[in-house]
């Protein structure tokens, strides 16, 4: 399995005089987790739903492909979204065009985390429901961790101490470290 560029090709390659610096995380990776169906076309009455999030604009959005393998046209497409873990909620209506039988469309969601959150097991499941002319399709996904980070992955200076005090007691540990004699050079080598 090879590193993505995010431009669906391979990573380019890294000549071997560079030096390969690990924490440099300053360029996101734009890496995008494949598309899975997440509602057959058994289940769906000839919809078939293929889904993947992805981070785009500073944001987290839904990329789907739905597929119409029915005799019929479908429209009239609405996605709604049960509470989760993360509040992940649709940030506007989900805008497909008709789609003829046969065919497919493509649709970008916008996701927000304004939304209900409740716990589920597992964390990242979300489920949705989606409605078209034809009737109404429940499925679920599990959302990719990756997306829910931020591309600067900082948090405010007046944020860290609220959040910090937010956490309950009991998952708390404290921990003494006793003084040591090390030089800087043999903690680095250790």
């Amino acid at each position: 399995m090879g590193i993505s560029s995010g431009t669906g090709g391979p990573a380019a390659a890294v000549p071997s005089s560079a030096p390969l610096d690990l924490f440099s995380l300053s360029e996101p990776t734009n890496y995008t987790a494949p598309s899975v169906v997440v509602l057959p076309a058994g289940r769906g009455k000839g919809m078939e739903v293929s889904a993947t999030f992805v981070r785009k604009n500073r944001g987290i959005s839904m990329e789907m492909t739905i597929a119409n393998k029915s005799m019929m046209p479908m429209s009239g497409f609405a996605i709604q979204f049960n509470k989760n873990s993360f509040g992940l909620t649709p940030g506007a209506p989900l805008n497909v065009n008709p789609i003829p039988a046969g065919s497919s469309a493509n649709a970008s969601l916008p996701i927000v985390t304004t939304g209900p959150v409740m716990k589920m097991e597992p964390l990242l499941k979300v489920q949705m429901a989606m409605k078209t002319n034809i009737d109404v399709f429940y499925f679920e996904c599990t959302v990719p961790a990756y997306v829910l980070f931020v591309e600067d992955g900082c948090m405010e200076r007046n944020v860290f101490p609220t959040s910090w005090r937010d956490i309950p007691e009991d998952k708390e540990k404290t921990f003494t470290l006793s003084p040591t004699n090390r030089s800087q050079e043999q903690v680095r080598s250790v």
